[in-house]
């Protein structure tokens, strides 16, 4: 079977998993390259690129069974002209959980290219926004590309701590964390490493510490039970999938908080036998569902099997989370979609840590803030003793682009009609102000929902603010 499978990572990044003998790379970061005997093996293209002039790159008889293309919100490979191709096209959508414009952004892009069918590979919690749009089928296929090592299952673990990865600013909460356990005299040894080596080292720890980015069920769950280990990772929304396939106390370990992640981390370094047992069962359940054998056979049947095989996969996908069944017009899903991409952000820069709903927002519009994992979400109950200050979502995105905190780190979602003179609906709340009747006011030079204007806020902040 002829796949061109295009990708923004390269061979010693997030590789594609291969699924056929046959398959061609093509990106940013993978060079012109055939076998001996002339099959190719990859092609360079640039970072956006016209896929009828890929197809002119191959050899005359390579005509594809199928493409795939992964393409992240980052857009590091953008193929175009997708149409063009004479075969069937998916598009995988990924790190949909991070980022300025995340959601709009691929759901745009999948709008412009019209692939065949959709799959979401990190991201099954935001699975309903493509849905809403209608773009079906869209399915999930968790981490495809995760790598299988063939590490041993090792019945005997240092009692230690590991973590293999990254800790960037990108990954603020999870730097943290990892910094609390060290400062708490936790054993720990962390540091980056190269994949087959990070699986090496996971199998041989007592306990192998995650945390996510931002919500997401990210390659380090199924990578680190690949590899047996007993695996301690923060506790995610239900609609990220990791309950639905791994039962915590069972198959590993969620802690909720820092305090949480102290307990449990203290709780299962002194009982090694405990750990072992759910590295175990962890290990047997990752084999069951998501071996490489698996993951891949299960992908080709949705890339092509029947219009009636890939409606059912798209169904199974969806059936725990009823957002996915709700029909949106364009216009409502971006505004409600910038909406959340902009929380989810202030959430991934830890400067929010509670969103309060109007009594007026409806119901599916909460839900659309429901697997937020690190934000407590609660009803507002009109406190007099709380003082608005309104916002849009371009003064938000301002506030987590210069990564200032909301002071009290609270949030509440006001009126969020799309006819609201509040077109966007935010308003900051429980700030200290001196000034009870603050000056609200529309500034037209400021940025705002379809360029309507953002607001300018005029009150004295008292000193003891936050």
């Amino acid at each position: 079977m002829r796949i061109l499978y295009a990708t923004h990572g390269h061979g010693s990044y997030i590789p594609p998993l291969p699924l056929s003998a046959e398959q061609v790379i093509i990106g940013p970061n993978y060079p012109d390259a055939d076998t001996p005997d002339g099959r190719p093996l990859s092609r360079r293209t640039g970072q956006e690129f016209d896929m009828r002039l890929v197809l002119r790159t191959l050899p005359a008889d390579f005509v594809p069974d199928l493409f795939v293309a992964l393409v992240d919100a980052w857009f590091g490979s953008v193929p175009r002209h997708v149409d063009s191709l004479p075969c069937p096209t998916v598009l995988l959508i990924a790190d949909t959980h991070h980022g300025a414009a995340p959601v709009t952004d691929l759901l745009r892009y999948a709008r412009e290219e019209r692939y065949h069918r959709l799959s979401v590979t990190h991201d099954p919690h935001h699975l309903h926004w493509f849905a809403k749009a209608g773009l079906e089928p869209v399915a999930c296929h968790l981490n495809l590309n995760v790598r299988d090592f063939g590490v041993p299952f090792a019945e005997q673990r240092q009692p230690h701590i590991v973590f293999v990865g990254q800790t960037s600013s990108q990954h603020s909460r999870r730097g943290r964390l990892l910094q609390l356990l060290i400062e708490q005299g936790l054993p720990v040894s962390a540091g980056a490493d190269a994949t087959h080596n990070a699986a090496k080292r996971y199998a041989k720890a007592q306990l192998t510490f995650n945390c996510s980015l931002n919500g997401d069920l990210n390659m380090r769950v199924f990578e680190a039970l690949s590899a047996g280990a007993c695996l301690l990772t923060d506790r995610l929304a239900l609609a990220s999938g990791l309950d639905q396939h791994f039962t915590d106390g069972q198959h590993l370990i969620t802690y909720d908080d820092d305090q949480d992640l102290l307990d449990k981390a203290r709780y299962y370094l002194a009982r090694p036998d405990d750990c072992l047992a759910i590295a175990r069962a962890g290990h047997e359940r990752y084999q069951s569902l998501f071996s490489e054998s698996r993951r891949r056979q299960t992908f080709l049947d949705y890339a092509l099997g029947d219009a009636q095989q890939a409606q059912q996969c798209a169904q199974a996908a969806r059936q725990h989370d009823p957002r996915s069944n709700e029909r949106c017009d364009p216009d409502t899903l971006e505004f409600r979609a910038a909406t959340y991409q902009t929380i989810q952000e202030l959430q991934r820069l830890e400067l929010i840590r509670e969103v309060t709903f109007s009594e007026r927002i409806p119901q599916q519009q909460r839900a659309d803030f429901s697997d937020l994992n690190t934000v407590r979400l609660s009803t507002n109950a009109s406190d007099p003793s709380r003082t608005a200050l309104i916002a849009t979502v371009a003064d938000l995105t301002e506030m987590a682009a210069s990564r200032t905190p909301c002071p009290a780190r609270f949030l509440v979602l006001a009126d969020a009609t799309m006819d609201s003179l509040i077109p966007l609906g935010m308003a900051m709340m429980s700030l200290r102000l001196q000034d009870a009747n603050p000056t609200i006011e529309r500034d037209p030079s400021r940025p705002g929902w379809r360029g309507r204007g953002g607001w300018l806020f005029t009150a004295p902040v008292a000193a003891d603010a936050g």
